[in-house]
């Protein structure tokens, strides 16, 4: 990422207003593919956005917008895919979302993620069970 993309970031001001909120999550929405589980992290400034619900920035939605700043500013540790390799796809469900990571082995053996994913859970996906939620993973 550019010096001034990454300046930019780094000296957001945090959301004062729901439009504000949601211009943030408009712009790390972007780089979501390289945050390993976006969309847990994002959780609670996207529960500001909903209708009905009162703006209230606490600990909690701070917390949210600082790791997000981090994760999306640090330096990318996202491999180029080898065609020739096996490919390793790992996934996992939370109460709120799921998520999963696809991953190659490097020359050292270890695992080096390609590409992360992350979604909420829609509402009725929520009452599923621990299961049902990881089969949908």
């Amino acid at each position: 990422m550019e010096k001034e993309k990454v300046k930019a970031i780094l000296e957001w001001k945090a959301p004062t207003t729901v439009k504000q909120v949601q211009a943030f999550l408009g712009l790390a929405g972007f780089y979501r593919r390289w945050v390993e589980n976006f969309s847990t992290k994002a959780k609670p400034l996207t529960e500001l956005t909903r209708k009905g619900i009162k703006f209230k920035w606490t600990d909690r939605e701070e917390k949210a917008f600082q790791d997000i700043k981090e994760a999306i500013t640090k330096e990318p540790v996202l491999i180029h895919p080898k065609p020739d390799e096996p490919y390793i796809l790992e996934t996992d469900a939370s109460g709120v979302a799921l998520g999963a990571v696809l991953s190659q082995k490097g020359d050292d053996g270890r695992l080096h993620p390609i590409a992360y994913l992350s979604q909420s859970f829609t509402p009725p996906q929520r009452n599923y069970d621990t299961y049902d939620k990881e089969l949908l993973a």
